[in-house]
């Protein structure tokens, strides 16, 4: 149940804090009042969409908070224990605001949550039903969810949903690889030839840097081979002995600097340096001879080379650039021919699992089709009792499940199961049943649309009902048996209405008046609680549009009379 209600800077609704008790609360006021922006206002808080539009001109944004009373609500009391928050004795302070910037917030008991989840509690404490959702009832597509409501079977829904979705993520999955084996199909031959010719190729990593390294010391041989012998000579002790130079001029000089070095110790620095230099350089010597005689000259080694190199560049310009992207075109041609090779196992393969899985989402759709028809009796005749007592004491309101079906006949699975369902009407007797919008009027619309709106909250443990214009179309005793309906319904939950109908308003215990007044030279509107002379007169300007007439006050004394008998 909402107990209070704080509104600032919510369109028209300059600042409001309106307090709230249970039974059934009404607001009136003339047309154009702002009499439905409570209701906007009650849907902003309860998680609805809104966008800037509904800041108040002027305010930088709007807040709307207000405390419920959740006692009687268990499925509210076992939320807030999953999303790990409590309640404070059964009392629970939500808050919603939003930026004229665009940025929105809300709060459950002072913890920040997202709309989601915002939307998701208060849907389990109270349900709005709107002016536009009158028309709602005439998109046939909306009925099964409704029949689903009232027969509780939302987890047979989902168990189903959950198996179509496997089911239909296999049928997606199979034609993207019969897609794909198509496309290789066409490509077989150019994939079979790629792979061969890489493979072929016996391309080992690195290789064409390691060619190319020995392609120059080949193909410059003599260059190379008097380079080093140069060296080798210079260095080689037997063939230098003047003092300038080789390894027999640095051993003369450390020999001499040894000499220097026991007369001034300061010279053993520099000694032991030279030394160290004569046995780097005779190792250098050493293996420059080596490398001497290991070069050789193969005309026909050269050739080899030269022919390798050019077969892997033309290979590199072909699948490359690189040697490394050859050899990875060679490995996915591969695999694309191997996968190929074994995708008739792999189409059985998937061919099994969707006949698998369209058996259980079938048996599923027969399982939920079947307690369809079970529960459609009972909510036609809950819908015709509750029509009953809003003046239409015959109406008639059969129910037509059938497979769902595509032209061709072909039953149709949709994400909702294998129905489809019409709600049809025959308000009077005599008359053959018809489809809501060719034989509803708006009053009868209206009537139906609480009625159904009624057995469906029945079913749940919604505390608060909110009906913004339910009197559309309707007058005279249909609007008294309203009315009356709507007092009867208060006696088991919290039930807001906003109404132009004075034989409605006079059955409220608590009922409120919105005003439109102009203040400093802007509208704002007011919301003031009505009682003693005050709802006398406003209930005689709902009759007469005079709220001091002595005949229309006296008629509107006669009703709250009435109706608090």
């Amino acid at each position: 149940m909402l107990e209070r209600l704080s509104v600032r800077d919510f369109a028209l609704i300059d600042e409001a804090e309106v307090d709230f008790s249970s039974g059934l609360v009404i607001f009136t006021g003339e047309t154009g009042a702002g009499k439905s922006l409570i209701v906007g206002a009650m849907g902003f808080l309860f998680g609805g969409r809104a966008d800037a539009s509904i800041v108040r001109e002027g305010a930088d944004e709007c807040l709307v908070s207000g405390i419920v009373d959740i006692r009687s609500v268990a499925s509210a009391k076992r939320w807030l224990l999953e999303k790990d928050l409590s309640d404070d004795d059964g009392i629970v302070v939500l808050r919603r605001g939003l930026r004229r910037q665009g940025r929105a917030y809300a709060y459950i008991q002072n913890r920040a949550v997202s709309r989601g989840d915002l939307s998701d509690f208060c849907a389990l404490l109270a349900d709005i039903h709107g002016q536009h959702e009158h028309q709602g009832l005439l998109d046939r597509s909306g009925h099964l969810g409704l029949l689903d409501g009232f027969g509780e079977l939302e987890s047979e829904r989902e168990a189903y949903r959950l198996l179509y979705e496997e089911w239909v993520a296999a049928i997606k999955d199979y034609r993207l690889k019969l897609a794909d084996a198509e496309r290789r199909e066409r490509e077989k031959d150019v994939l079979e030839f790629t792979a061969s010719e890489i493979r072929s190729a016996k391309i080992k990593p690195n290789e064409d840097e390691e060619l190319e390294v020995e392609e120059r010391r080949l193909s410059h041989y003599e260059k190379l081979f008097e380079a080093v012998n140069g060296a080798v000579e210079s260095l080689s002790p037997g063939s230098l002995e003047s003092a300038n130079g080789g390894i027999a001029g640095l051993r003369r000089s450390a020999s001499a600097l040894s000499q220097a070095a026991e007369i001034d110790e300061q010279l053993k620095e520099h000694l032991l340096r030279l030394q160290t230099s004569l046995i780097d350089i005779e190792d250098i010597s050493e293996s420059l001879g080596i490398y001497r005689e290991g070069l050789r000259f193969d005309p026909r080694r050269l050739e080899a080379i030269e022919s390798r190199l050019a077969e892997l560049r033309r290979l590199k310009k072909k699948y490359g650039p690189r040697l490394e992207d050859v050899i990875a075109r060679g490995r996915a041609a591969e695999a694309s021919v191997k996968a190929f090779s074994s995708w008739d196992e792999e189409k059985k393969s998937l061919e099994s699992k969707i006949a698998e899985r369209q058996k259980k989402v079938l048996a599923q759709a027969e399982l939920l089709s079947a307690k369809r028809s079970q529960v459609s009796s009972e909510f036609s005749y809950k819908v015709e009792l509750v029509l009953s007592k809003l003046g239409m004491p015959k109406a008639k309101l059969p129910l037509v499940l059938r497979p769902l079906r595509a032209e061709s006949g072909k039953l149709v699975l949709s994400s909702s199961g294998k129905d489809e369902l019409e709600i049809l009407i025959a308000p009077n007797p005599g008359e053959s049943p018809k489809p809501l919008a060719s034989i509803a009027s708006g009053g009868e619309l209206s009537r139906v649309a609480l009625a159904i709106k009624t057995v469906l909250s029945a079913k749940g443990n919604l505390s608060t009902l909110i009906f913004d214009e339910v009197d559309a179309g309707i007058g005279g005793e249909v609007a008294v048996a309203v009315g009356g309906y709507l007092k009867t319904l208060a006696r088991y939950c919290q039930v807001f209405c906003v109404t132009h109908l004075a034989s409605i308003a006079v059955m409220a215990d608590l009922h409120y008046k919105v005003d439109k007044i102009e203040e400093s030279g802007r509208t704002v509107t007011r919301i003031q609680k009505l009682e003693g002379q005050d709802r006398e007169g406003e209930i005689a300007r709902m009759l007469a549009g005079d709220k001091e007439g002595k005949t229309s006050l006296a008629h509107a004394s006669e009703l709250l009379k009435k109706a608090a008998l």
